[in-house]
């Protein structure tokens, strides 16, 4: 499943309406899937964090390998090429740290 920081937020915000809109009106049910709706979000938000750390990982440790195999086999290009794909997957991890 791919998880998404923008649904993410659009849930928190939704959730946050329904639920003041809940507290203000005294509708108990609008106000609890307003919290439902919020804590949903917030939950969704931390496994795209999550998963989004876990690519920039493996793209990290994918970019090392194959550059430390290429300057091994002497393939200069290859090498340049998966530092880059190593340095993209660091940028990543930190995005999501």
């Amino acid at each position: 499943m791919d998880f998404s920081k923008t649904e993410s937020k659009k849930d928190r915000a939704v959730g946050n309406v329904k639920d003041n809109v809940g507290g203000a009106v005294g509708n108990e049910s609008l106000q609890a899937e307003g919290k439902a709706q919020n804590n949903s979000g917030q939950a969704q938000g931390a496994l795209a964090t999550a998963q989004g750390y876990v690519a920039g990982a493996v793209d990290q440790a994918a970019g090392a390998a194959k550059g430390a195999y290429n300057s091994l086999t002497g393939n200069s290009s290859g090498e340049a090429g998966n530092k880059l794909q190593e340095k993209k997957g660091e940028a990543q991890k930190n995005w999501n740290s």
